[in-house]
């Protein structure tokens, strides 16, 4: 192709110098040459671009959702862990109601980890990506972290999970305590 346009070139060396401009002028637009004929020449490379764009901004959107719901998981983990370590029961005790705990609380923030992934994926495989597509999928995800984590006075299905969680491995934890003193200090009376 070089020698085509060197061929070219040698031939018609003003109006290379001119379309040069041009393409530097104008690269994000549509190109138009004339020459004693009249070429179109539109660029790609803007649409290819601008779809990047716009895919980004919902797989950035989509990931930092994805960080919340980790470290809200994250947190709520080490809540747990905290009201066990202070509590004057062995973890050991009540290890399988831990092992529940956490495995409902990452029932809860999976689905929409999974969420977040399927409307990243469904603007990614799109062939034509629109501004109007992009605030679809945003919405989608910000709908997605209002259900998950709550938004204002309203407590999210995650957020509601630990609580329930908290209360319920406090509630463990009160049971093994009351049980334990009574087995101590019941048997002499």
């Amino acid at each position: 192709m070089f020698t085509l346009i060197t061929a070219w070139v040698t031939e018609r060396i003003v109006t290379v110098v001119t379309v040069s401009l041009v393409a530097v002028a104008a690269v994000p637009t549509t190109l138009v040459l004339t020459t004693e004929h009249h070429v179109d020449v539109v660029l790609q490379q803007q649409g290819d671009a601008q779809k990047i764009v716009l895919i980004k901004a919902v797989k950035k959107a989509g990931d930092d959702l994805v960080v919340k719901l980790q470290n809200a998981e994250s947190s709520c983990n080490t809540q747990v862990t905290q009201l066990v370590a202070g509590s004057k029961v062995n973890p050991g005790l009540i290890q399988s109601q831990l092992a529940q705990a956490r495995t409902q609380l990452h029932g809860s923030v999976a689905p929409f980890v999974a969420a977040v992934a399927k409307h990243e994926g469904h603007i990614a495989h799109l062939d034509e990506v629109t501004e109007q597509d992009e605030q679809d999928e945003l919405s989608q995800i910000q709908l997605i972290e209002i259900t998950a984590l709550g938004a204002g006075q309203t407590a999210g299905v995650v957020t509601v999970t630990c609580q329930t969680v908290v209360v319920e491995i406090k509630l463990v934890i009160q049971v093994n305590v009351t049980v334990t003193v009574h087995k101590s200090g019941g048997e002499g009376d």
